[in-house]
């Protein structure tokens, strides 16, 4: 079940990138010295269309699977690498002896 929620997360989090980058900006048709249509970025939001309710769609969803993935991580108990490792017993290290003098 995790893993399946971890693989659907990340097609979402890939699907949530192409569609804002397919969406195009509120300045996109206002050039380096303005336009005639420049002024339509400072006006109201238009009508939302399907690109953007399925990306508002597809965030949600992310954000749903973020905290179901986080919930079953901590369920899953916390575990290191390092605690199968075998460490040998280690020798006693005796003091530096200080060298003679002549």
């Amino acid at each position: 079940m995790y893993s399946l929620f971890l693989v659907l997360h990340f097609v979402a989090c890939l699907m949530l990138i192409m569609l804002v980058l397919m969406q195009s900006g509120k300045g996109s048709q206002a050039g380096i010295f303005g336009s005639a249509n420049s002024d339509s970025v400072f006006a109201g939001p238009s009508a939302a269309t399907f690109i953007t309710k399925f990306t508002a769609g597809v965030a949600a969803f992310i954000m749903f699977t973020s905290i179901f993935l986080t919930i079953n991580s901590s369920k899953r108990g916390m575990s290191s690498v390092v605690d199968n490792v075998n460490i040998p017993p280690s020798t006693p290290v005796s003091a530096p002896v200080a060298p003679a003098s002549k």
